[in-house]
């Protein structure tokens, strides 16, 4: 009896281990919750990710709202990737099925997430500024931008001394451009190099060169290749003398604390592009003599062969009579060659 006992509590044993173990619990067990909606998120996440990023940059969605959705998909993609880690323990421990499940919502949501911790990485190569300006100190102000910005955008103030300080060590190269020319054809030219760059300008405000030598102002929205951010640029055309005016550039984004030095790139386009505008109209000195040299020849060429009567007798000098010895013969008093008027036994001196 006592044997018998034994026997079956053992034998309880055993069948207990038994279904315990990973082979009998994971046959016929379908994929858990976690695993099931680990995949469903990350996609979900992934394709708003998508439409978002296409909508904005087609510029159909506000920037407000997609900042909303990306953050929303950030927060997303953490949330896939916790319940990847649960679901991935409970595949472990217990051999229920689901595990492409699971690999597929983690490779997604990592995905999501290295796009903001990529970006974060390189915004640490750039100084931390998102206003640039050549003139720091007294920076061209804003007009049309002030009313497209919105409440959650950027201030149009210029953010101070902070920003300058920073701008002056990243960038010592965006500094004024000085024109020698009138004010009147300084802000042409600026208008001839936007148009060479394709902008569209909001504003265009000409300078007026009175007593008050009111500054001419140009506005304009740039938006970036990618995710089609708005970026505002002002110019500013103001005249230090009767023959030379001072340009200032000023660029600024309406979101983001860090622009990734475009702002600094747009400028230094934008100044590169008038100078060529302004060295275009400036006539080359070297050109104008090349054209000259060419017109003359062209006239020498047309007159034709000249006649006996306009050709030169050719100088002889001693080099030439040492150079050409058969030409003593025929000069007068060489080698005893009588020379007109005078006798035979008569000397040359």
């Amino acid at each position: 009896m006592v044997m018998n006992s034994i026997g079956r509590r053992t034998s309880k044993r055993l069948s207990g281990r038994r279904r315990s173990t990973r082979i009998y619990y994971a046959g016929g067990q379908p994929p858990s919750f976690l695993a099931m909606w680990t995949s469903r998120l990350a996609v979900f996440a992934a394709l708003t990710a998508i439409v978002t990023a296409v909508l904005h940059r087609m510029l159909l969605l506000p920037t407000p709202v997609a900042i909303t959705l990306a953050l929303t998909v950030i927060a997303g993609a953490l949330l896939a990737l916790a319940m990847a880690i649960v679901a991935g323990l409970d595949i472990w421990m217990t051999g229920r099925r689901g595990a492409a499940r699971v690999l597929c919502g983690s490779v997604v949501a990592l995905g999501l997430l290295a796009v903001p911790a990529g970006a974060w990485v390189v915004s640490l190569s750039f100084p931390p500024i998102n206003d640039v300006s050549t003139d720091v100190v007294e920076p061209p102000e804003f007009t049309e931008a002030k009313d497209e910005r919105a409440a959650e955008a950027n201030s149009v103030e210029y953010p101070g001394e902070s920003f300058a300080e920073i701008q002056r060590v990243a960038y010592p190269d965006l500094k004024s451009l000085v024109l020698p020319r009138p004010a009147d054809d300084a802000y042409e030219l600026v208008l001839q190099a936007l148009s060479k760059l394709k902008y569209k300008t909001t504003l265009e405000l000409p300078p007026e060169t009175d007593d008050n030598n009111t500054p001419g102002f140009i506005e304009l929205s740039d938006h970036t290749l990618i995710l089609g951010l708005v970026d505002d640029v002002v110019i500013r055309i103001i005249e230090k003398d009767p023959s030379s005016s001072r340009i200032d550039v000023r660029s600024a984004s309406r979101y983001g604390s860090n622009d990734f030095g475009r702002n600094a790139e747009r400028v230094r386009g934008i100044l590169k592009e008038i100078t060529a505008r302004f060295e275009a109209s400036v006539p080359n000195a070297d050109n104008g003599v090349a054209k000259a040299a060419k017109a003359k020849l062209k006239a020498r060429k047309g007159v034709g062969p000249a006649s006996k009567a306009d050709r030169k007798q050719p100088a002889l000098s001693r080099s030439d009579t040492r150079r050409a010895p058969g030409r003593k013969a025929s000069r007068p008093g060489a080698s005893g060659a009588p020379v007109p008027g005078r006798s035979p036994g008569q000397s040359a001196e």
